[in-house]
């Protein structure tokens, strides 16, 4: 039996595959992007825009568990970070929105340490509202600022909002997950085999 759960005003289905950890392993992925640099000098006047560098580190992990039924499954996530080790018991979670048949993955945890690990980007991403919400309303905001110049200042206003409640949704999303549920209920683990982001896109 899957968990629903409600994320503004959109249901959620979770589904899980429990196990035990048969082999673990990670690596860290370093990747380094650069800016500026460029300008001119004509007759002694103008100069060049400074240079930054900026690094960013992913971390991928790797793992096979084992479930009650004896199925091996593996997964490559990317941005958990999970400590775990052979002979866990680790639960990995994803979410589907209702009507669509995949969704990425948003937890893993690891029955045996009692810990959770997440990845709040992509959490973010799918419990904020849809990206037509937020264009019907700077559509609208548009409108009503040719009567009234005020409303144009809340254009920008209302994108960090959309872009903040799904933080906001992703954090109440979190402590909505049944913990209990997923270390009792395991035998529904393979109700969806088509899982998007076994190995999830690169961010940035």
């Amino acid at each position: 039996m899957m968990q629903t759960i409600v994320a503004n005003g959109q249901k959620f289905d979770l589904f899980h595959t429990t196990g035990k950890v048969e082999e673990a392993g990670k690596n860290m992925e370093t990747k380094i992007t650069g800016s500026g640099g460029g300008g001119f000098i004509y007759r002694g006047t103008g100069g060049n825009a400074p240079i930054s560098i900026k690094s960013k580190t992913v971390v991928h992990d790797q793992f096979f568990i084992t479930d009650d039924t004896g199925n091996e499954h593996s997964f490559q996530l990317q941005n958990f970070n999970v400590a775990c080790r052979t002979g866990n018991r680790l639960s990995v979670v994803w979410a589907v929105r209702q009507g669509k048949k995949t969704g990425p993955y948003i937890m893993v945890y690891n029955h045996s340490t009692s810990s959770a690990y997440y990845n709040s980007k992509s959490m973010a991403k799918l419990f904020r509202r849809p990206v037509l919400f937020l264009i019907g309303i700077e559509i609208l905001l548009l409108l009503l600022g040719t009567t009234a110049g005020f409303f144009y200042w809340l254009i920008p206003v209302a994108f960090g909002y959309w872009a903040l409640e799904g933080t906001i949704a992703a954090n109440r999303v979190k402590k909505q997950v049944d913990i209990n549920h997923l270390s009792t209920v395991s035998a529904q683990q393979t109700s969806i085999k088509n899982q998007e982001n076994a190995f999830p896109a690169k961010e940035g």
